[in-house]
């Protein structure tokens, strides 16, 4: 495996170098819809990027770290000569056309195409072994559709998902934890942590997550619902950090009932069930008793300050 070229201030003609193949396979924590613009579709006979997107389209994710709406634009243009591929915790930066392979630290962006201090190393050709690696982040990856990523742009509209920085999002990630913080994988880490607050409740949701009581596709949305109404009623966040779930207080719960009437119907279990199904109507849902929908939104409400001030407490909401 030899060097050609080892590249130290990538800039904007290594950018477009990199997309004047006809085949080109990426691998990107980021993008910007400045660097897919510069894609030529009528050119480009195929292209696979892999990148931080969800990889669940059942519910709204709170945050996201890029904007689906290029992808959306790009993906329209190429139709099925691009494949989209989900890897939330995505770190390499990969590039490989027919005639060069590209390894380093620049993300799929024109920020990171700039003429910064940002290094890739160039190989002649399409590299086996890079090849190989690409490959094997594709299987690690999650395929996403248009109609995927039409349905992130919506959720994104309503306001029930956000997308936070790439700053925020490199800066802020706690010292040794493998998943992207503020998801509901991180969330189930942060569960089992024996130094966090909440051990009672914590142990509550952990069992549910496990599938006791059969339980387990009720605690996704009430993650993912009590995450997007606290980013959008930031101000419960102080009393919530001093409550029980058995002592929210009325005006919190009415306000919880309210979003969920509003907007409970966009999540869902993992086996599809409405998220309003499992609520009683006094949290907004579809059951006129109370029952362990209710529990587990509440115990939710509750832990997810306590999450939120452990993993990322600078920049919620």
């Amino acid at each position: 495996m030899k060097v050609s070229k080892l590249h130290s201030y990538p800039n904007h003609d290594l950018l477009s170098e990199i997309i004047s193949g006809k085949q080109l396979k990426a691998a990107s924590p980021f993008y910007s819809s400045a660097s897919l613009r510069l894609i030529n579709p009528k050119k480009l006979n195929g292209m696979s990027f892999i990148t931080r997107l969800p990889t669940q389209y059942i519910m709204p994710s709170a945050f996201i770290e890029n904007d689906p709406s290029p992808l959306v634009k790009l993906l329209g243009k190429m139709g099925g000569r691009m494949k989209i591929y989900a890897l939330p915790e995505l770190h390499a930066k990969l590039y490989i056309n027919e005639k060069s392979t590209w390894v380093g630290s620049s993300n799929f962006t024109i920020n990171g195409f700039s003429g910064k201090q940002e290094i890739l190393v160039q190989f002649d050709g399409n590299e086996a072994r890079w090849s190989k690696v690409f490959d094997t982040y594709m299987k690690d990856s999650v395929e996403v559709g248009q109609s995927d990523l039409e349905k992130l742009s919506h959720w994104i509209s309503l306001g029930l998902t956000k997308i936070r920085s790439q700053h925020y999002t490199a800066h802020e990630t706690p010292e040794n934890n493998a998943k992207t913080p503020l998801t509901f994988e991180d969330f189930i880490e942060w569960l089992a942590d024996p130094k966090q607050t909440h051990a009672t409740i914590r142990k509550h949701i952990q069992d549910r997550v496990k599938g006791k009581n059969f339980m387990s596709g009720h605690v996704p949305p009430a993650f993912n619902g009590a995450m997007s109404f606290l980013r959008l009623s930031s101000k419960h966040i102080p009393t919530l950090e001093k409550a029980s779930d058995n002592s929210i207080p009325y005006a919190v719960l009415e306000d919880f009932a309210s979003f969920v009437r509003k907007y409970g119907d966009h999540y869902r279990g993992p086996k599809g069930g409405y998220w309003r199904n499992y609520l009683s109507t006094k949290l907004g849902g579809a059951q006129y008793t109370g029952g362990a929908g209710d529990t587990v939104a509440k115990k939710c409400l509750v832990l997810v300050p306590a999450y939120i001030k452990a993993r990322l407490p600078p920049q919620f909401g």
